[in-house]
């Protein structure tokens, strides 16, 4: 049996930065390496989608969209128990 983790994985990156590529790996592996030597084991990203409802009573009349999904990227680890 497993616990599992599941965190959300932004990159922090500059329009200056000048290898934004090599920055969000050194981020990444930064994040893996501390859950990693805290017990956890990387099962891998995955995207995840969720909407996000309009509130007020008047969206649709003015244009607004009634609903909007959204995508965000989730990094999950499990422990065994």
């Amino acid at each position: 049996m497993y616990k599992y983790r599941v965190t959300a994985f932004q990159a922090k990156v500059l329009d200056r930065d000048k290898d934004k590529g090599e920055k969000i790996r050194t981020q990444l592996e930064e994040l893996l390496a501390e859950h990693a030597n805290d017990g956890w084991e990387f099962v891998g990203q995955y995207d995840f989608t969720y909407d996000v409802a309009q509130t007020g009573c008047f969206g649709g009349a003015t244009g607004k969209k009634a609903q909007e999904t959204q995508v965000i990227k989730q990094l999950v680890f499990r422990r065994e128990v």
